[in-house]
Formats: structure tokens, sequence, C-alpha cells
């Protein structure tokens, strides 16, 4: 009696054992067509990668990067060369790996990061073309770049108008946030005999679209290009930027720029087109035009030594897998 219940009890336990194997690799089949993170040893596309030409390595690599769902969205019908290097990039975004690609060939002197880098900026496009058209416009974060542009017919209820204490004219106008900012930065440099006057801030679409052809009829389209910016691609019609003092390229000789290079991040503002930057921004360097943006990004802007472009792509949060 003793033998027969001992045997069924190894019976039972051999039956369990095998349920719940089953059941496990089950859930690992299930989990994998989930996309979740691969716990086999064989990665669940090794042979389509293989037949396509990636090596061991890089597939240890994809393995490790990307999940199913994204391997099998992007990674499965053609080899690229470079992936596995771009994956590496920690601005890496596997939806433009096809432009990551291209953008290599044609710059094979770039590292790595900038090639991801400006493809993110969206230097891989001629500068006014695949124009996405903004709806933040609000924000004091707003992005209008040559890629960027406002929708037409902005308005703003919260402009304020600097009087000639600190305008050229009386005129000039800006959002309430970046008016007092502005207001607090000239009384800083007054107080270290540094005079600073406001000559440019918000415009309007059609104030910014006489700007441009007056340019382009006196200088030149290329010029024009380079020096003005097409209507509701400025960043003086989101209210936040100034151009100081002068419009010339040798205010960078002057005291006050000097001291707007070392102390305007300290109430909010960058420098917007700095010199050897141009190919970024799109714009020649000028020294005069800061723009808004609050002080803790245009602190680490300044520490960093980059453009606004460069700061979304660097500290912006993407998820690509």
């Amino acid at each position: 009696m003793k033998k027969h219940i001992l045997f069924v009890i190894i019976i039972l336990t051999v039956i369990i054992f095998i349920y719940f194997s089953s059941f496990k690799n089950n859930t690992e089949v299930e989990n994998l067509s989930e996309g979740k993170e691969v716990t086999k040893e064989d990665y669940i596309y090794k042979d389509q990668l293989l037949d396509l030409g990636y090596n061991i390595n890089e597939i240890k690599v994809i393995q490790k990067k990307v999940n199913n769902i994204t391997a099998k969205k992007y990674l499965l019908s053609k080899k690229y060369a470079n992936v596995t290097k771009f994956l590496y990039s920690p601005y890496f975004n596997i939806n433009n790996i096809e432009r990551y690609e291209n953008y290599y060939k044609n710059n094979p002197n770039y590292s790595i990061d900038d090639i991801v880098m400006y493809v993110e900026i969206g230097l891989d496009n001629e500068f006014y073309t695949n124009v996405n058209e903004i709806d933040n416009y609000l924000d004091v974060t707003a992005l209008v770049n040559k890629y960027n542009k406002l929708p037409d017919n902005v308005t703003y209820d919260d402009l304020v108008t600097l009087d000639t204490n600190y305008s050229n004219d009386g005129k000039k106008q800006l959002r309430s946030e970046a008016y007092d900012a502005t207001i607090d930065m000239i009384e800083a440099a007054k107080r270290e005999n540094i005079k600073l006057t406001v000559i440019s801030a918000y415009r309007t679409s059609e104030y910014q679209n006489t700007l441009f052809n007056n340019s382009v009829n006196k200088n030149g389209l290329d010029h024009a290009l380079m020096y003005s910016a097409k209507s509701n691609y400025s960043e003086h019609q989101l209210g936040l930027a100034v151009d100081f003092n002068s419009v010339d390229v040798n205010f960078d000789q002057t005291e006050e720029f000097k001291w707007l290079k070392n102390n305007a991040y300290k109430y909010g503002f960058i420098l917007r087109y700095p010199k050897d930057k141009e190919f970024i921004t799109g714009y020649s360097y000028e020294p005069w035009h800061y723009r808004y943006l609050g002080i803790d990004i245009a602190t680490k802007i300044y520490k960093e030594n980059i453009t606004y472009e460069e700061y979304i792509v660097k500290f912006s949060k993407k998820t690509y897998q």
C-alpha cells in the first residue's frame, strides 16, 4: 500500500513539474511577443538579422538596446551599416535611423554623436524645408527657427510696452515674463555703468515680412536668408527676443556685449545666434540678439556653451524602444 501511495506521489510530482515548465515556457513566448526584454539564450530575431548580414556581435548590441516590437518595426527590412554605432548615442531616436545613415554617408568626418545630434535638429534637411508648425507658441520654451514656424495671425494678451528708459522709442513690446526679466537685467547693468537699450522686440508677422523683403531688395536673397527671418519664422514674433543697442557685428567689441555675454543667463537670456554655430542656427552671428528662456534653461545653455537647438536634443527625454 505504501509503495502504491509513493508511486502515485511520484507520478503527481512529475505531472506538476511538466505543467509548470510548460506554463513558464509559454509565458516566455508571450513576453517575447509583447516586446518585453529577451530572456532566452537565442534572440527572437537572430535568424532574420543574420540573413540581413548582421554579425553576432551586432545582434547582441541590437538585442541589448532594442526590444522586439521596435526591432520588428524598424530593423528587419534591410541592414543598416552603422545602427550599432548609433544605438550608443544618448540622443538616438530609432524613427530616424534611415536619416542617420544617409547623413553619415554625406558627412563621414562627423562623430556618431554629432550625426545623431544634427539629424535630430533637422540639419539633414535644407533650411525652410520639412517645416513643423508649432502650437506651443505661448510657452517661453517654444522653438522657432527655420524648421519650426508660427501659425498665421498669432496674438498675445500679455504684451507690455518698454518706455524710453529701456527702449529707443518707448514703443517696443515684450511678453510680460520677458519684459520683467529685461527690466531687471537693464537695471543690473546700469548699476555697473553699462547702458543697455532695446532697439527691437516683439514684431507682428506683417512687420517681419516687410523687414525680410526690404533685406532681399537691399542685399539680395542669400544675404537676407542669413541675416533676416521669413515671416512666421522669427523669434521676435514670440515676444521673447530682444536686440540691444546696435545691429552691428562690431557690437561684440563693446563693454555692453561683454557684460551681456557674462551676465545675460542670470536673467534668463541666451545669446541666440552665436559665432561658429551658423550652420546650426541658420543665421549669421548676431551679438545683439538675445532670447528669453528662463533662468534654469539659460544657465544650462551658458554653461554647456551650446545653442538652443542643441539643448533641446541633448536634454529632452526620448523613448525609442
